[in-house]
């Protein structure tokens, strides 16, 4: 694993300016050395130069749990001696640098974008703000906390401590609030002993709260959301559910269909399912054929052979389609390269300007068994541009045209031009 990027150091070697005529807007690294501040403002001061004449518009910062105690100085040197004019970022349990993902090794992940023609937004809250945007009986809560600046906000990425949300509410309410406007982000890491956790936001080191960063005028957000599962058996229809639980499936006891289903699937894929079966809800049950990435998945938590019902994480609807799914490292990589050959097309002939990867801390190694399987696989995308991301504890993404939050998913954002 080498110490920093390669496409950095190579550039920052050839020259410590970039001629207008290149086509970088975006460059991103990671620090992992011994803290010492005026260190860190140099290398900080030297990623900056490596994009110069370009104007910074965005800076994100990702810094690993064992980095906590020294967010505050971080902060004061990135927006005071870089004068990034938006940063934020959050606590995480491994960051990623381009096409590398530092899961055991953490430190400091650093991006820096110049998004031209884009008009950006932000905005830092409490867990008691947002329980008041939660709880709002009219929406529009969160757009008046932006007001006039909200208008044309096309998408969001968002950081959010775990500790004191009620982050599923939150989503919902920001979707809510700014329909048909992708979230991207995720859940900051945090620690389990302590209770601590944290998010960035400008100037600010926020231990109980988040932060929302949108996208507008001549920027938009396109992006991935990769759960890491495969459909098997059929999809059936919900016919009877009582809150989480499941209790018929195409009027049959709905665990009588999970028995089916691994009847049916064969000796490989029994083995891989084994620990590892999620249910999969369709978002939009009115489509005529399923594929990966129509289903929300969630965990399925427990059976009832006697009654013949599922718990499941999740409320499933009457008249919802739901087919069972397993998550491993092999099917998380063939999901993977499904979604990226077809967000491919859709970056056809796009202007790209970097991109932010949110990734559970369950995938990684210990999904896939290879090193920077999601960071590798979409940085050919992007690439000459930056990617920077993290480590987390859940992750933001649409499914379906709906926002939500997820657990061992990648949920990757690419800035485009509009």
């Amino acid at each position: 694993m080498p110490k920093s990027t390669d496409w950095f150091w190579r550039r920052e070697s050839t020259s410590n300016r970039i001629e207008v005529d290149e086509p970088f807007y975006s460059i991103a690294d990671r620090w992992n050395e011994p803290w010492d501040k005026l260190e860190f403002k140099r290398w900080a001061l030297r990623l900056r130069r490596a994009l110069l004449p370009r104007e910074v518009n965005l800076g994100l910062v990702f810094i690993s749990s064992d980095w906590i105690d020294f967010a505050e100085d971080i902060v004061d040197v990135l927006r005071s001696s870089l004068g990034i004019p938006t940063l934020a970022g959050c606590v995480s349990n491994g960051v990623i640098s381009n096409q590398f993902e530092f899961e055991r090794t953490g430190g400091i992940a650093l991006g820096l974008f110049c998004l031209p023609g884009g008009r950006i937004v932000d905005l830092g809250f409490s867990a008691k703000e947002s329980q008041k945007g939660i709880t709002c009986d009219e929406p529009g809560f969160w757009r008046r906390q932006f007001d006039p600046g909200s208008e044309g906000i096309n998408g969001w990425i968002v950081f959010a401590e775990p500790l004191h949300l009620s982050v599923e509410d939150l989503i919902k309410s920001w979707e809510r609030d700014f329909p048909n406007a992708p979230i991207y982000g995720g859940l900051a890491h945090f620690d389990s002993e302590a209770r601590t956790s944290a998010v960035i936001w400008n100037d600010s080191v926020i231990a109980d709260g988040g932060v929302a960063v949108g996208f507008g005028g001549g920027v938009k957000l396109l992006g991935v959301t990769a759960q890491g599962c495969t459909p098997i058996g059929d999809a059936w229809t919900v016919t009877k559910a009582n809150g989480n639980v499941l209790e018929r499936i195409g009027n049959r006891p709905a665990a009588t269909i999970l028995e089916e289903t691994f009847q049916g699937i064969g000796e490989e894929m029994h083995r891989r399912s084994r620990g590892h079966v999620f249910v999969g809800l369709a978002v939009d049950e009115y489509l005529e054929e399923f594929k990966r990435g129509d289903f929300l998945a969630r965990n399925l938590l427990a059976a009832d052979p006697s009654k013949g019902s599922l718990a499941v994480g999740a409320f499933p609807r009457v008249g919802q389609s739901v087919q069972f799914q397993i998550r491993d490292g092999k099917g998380a990589s063939e999901e993977l390269e499904e979604l990226i050959a077809v967000f491919r097309q859709e970056l056809e002939g796009k202007r790209i300007y970097g991109a932010c990867l949110s990734s559970c801390s369950g995938r990684g190694m210990g999904l896939f068994g290879v090193e920077n399987r999601d960071a590798a696989s979409i940085y050919p995308l992007i690439t000459p541009q930056a990617q920077v991301g993290f480590f987390g504890n859940g992750e933001f993404g649409p499914v379906g045209g709906r926002n939500f939050v997820h657990g061992y998913t990648s949920s990757v954002a690419v800035f485009v031009d509009v």
